[in-house]
């Protein structure tokens, strides 16, 4: 009986910090999906608020529809994104609204629109490099107006 329960304990304590670890990663990808669709719908939303835009009363449809696209979007970003300026920009019938946020250092570098940085590569998880994260989230959207 005694063997038993030493047995018992070997296991336990093999197979707990794998259980925690698992159940870890599977909160910090909660999360890191849950930024990622909250991102998609901003730009999505924000992108879709220009069809609304009538381009014949007015001289300058460029600039009005990416007026209008910036001001939604920094309505709709999500709190952890923090301040967006100039996540919008217009060609003469395309507007493209871009959110990332940087996760590890020099992770979104060279990217268009509005970049945010956590507070450093491991804001998520105290375990260093586990799990492993992916450098930046991004979201894109595009609409011919």
């Amino acid at each position: 009986m005694k063997k038993q329960l030493g047995a018992t304990a070997l296991e336990f304590l093999f197979l707990f910090p794998l259980v925690v670890s698992l159940v870890y990663a599977a909160g910090v990808y909660g999360v890191l999906f849950s930024w990622q669709v909250k991102m998609q719908i901003a730009v999505d939303r924000a992108t879709a608020s220009v069809m609304y835009l009538d381009r014949s009363a007015t001289n300058t449809p460029q600039t009005e529809a990416e007026a209008l696209a910036n001001q939604n979007m920094a309505d709709l970003a999500p709190d952890f994104v923090g301040a967006i300026t100039d996540a919008c920009s217009a060609d003469e019938e395309i507007v493209t609204c871009t959110l990332s946020v940087t996760l590890k250092d020099s992770g979104c570098a060279g990217e268009g629109g509005a970049t945010s940085t956590m507070t450093g590569p491991d804001a998520l998880g105290f375990l260093g490099g586990f799990p492993p994260m992916p450098d930046c989230l991004k979201a894109v959207a595009k609409v011919a107006y």
